[in-house]
């Protein structure tokens, strides 16, 4: 189904997510047997990921935190609005600098209060070499964590090959929102620096120490 075709599902109260029934956004309305117990994954075009995403999102009941590179569908951004209205869900969201620059995005993001209760934006790089975050992950009620290719848009949902992986083990939505909240913490300094007309820090990668000023003695042409 394209996500085109929008889900009915799409609410702002917090209604039930029943992990028994996500056959119902796969092509074949089945999984494979022996599918292991705590994932799910689908598949883009093929499987309704757009439904499923709508599904899981309106039953947030305490937290919303995502990574985001592609963020420019606006149901879906809809309902995480409509969280912090209706159910005062902590929602925290880090979104790539490049692709929160485009003209959807920018009209999307201009409907947020940063200042609100329980929300925070950032906007920024990775922190090594202000590289691309290219993460398309959310962890919900700190349970359920999706990652994969797919961006929140209609052609990543609906159009592009992309994988999505739903999980509901909370050790792997501990680990991840670990990621998650250091990557969230350096787009705020990326962020601060920005807006006291400082330079963005960087950071090294992990193993190679910052490079340093070269210590050599400047060469002398010989004495004529």
């Amino acid at each position: 189904m394209s996500p085109r075709k929008r889900s009915q599902a799409a609410t702002t109260s917090a209604s039930a997510f029943n992990w028994a029934e996500l056959a119902q956004y796969k092509q074949e309305k089945r999984f494979l047997d022996h599918y292991p117990d705590d994932f799910r994954t689908f598949w883009s075009p093929r499987d309704n990921v757009h439904g499923l995403l709508v599904a899981l999102l309106a039953s947030a009941q305490r937290s919303l935190v995502l990574n985001m590179f592609g963020y420019d569908d606006d149901e879906l951004d809809a309902i995480v609005r409509s969280k912090l209205k209706e159910q005062h869900v902590y929602v925290q969201m880090s979104l790539d600098k490049t692709q929160a620059a485009g003209k959807h995005e920018q009209a999307i993001l201009k409907q947020w209060d940063n200042n609100a209760f329980g929300n925070s934006i950032a906007i920024g790089t990775s922190a090594v070499g202000h590289a691309i975050s290219h993460l398309k992950i959310v962890i919900v009620d700190g349970v359920y964590t999706v990652r994969g290719s797919t961006n929140w848009s209609l052609s990543g949902e609906g159009e592009q090959d992309n994988e999505l992986t739903l999980s509901r083990n909370a050790v792997i939505a501990a680990e991840t929102r670990s990621v998650l909240d250091l990557n969230h913490d350096w787009m705020l300094k990326q962020m601060a620096a920005t807006a006291q007309g400082k330079k963005a820090p960087i950071q090294s990668s992990p193993g190679r120490p910052a490079a340093r000023p070269s210590r050599r003695r400047p060469v002398r042409a010989p004495a004529s």
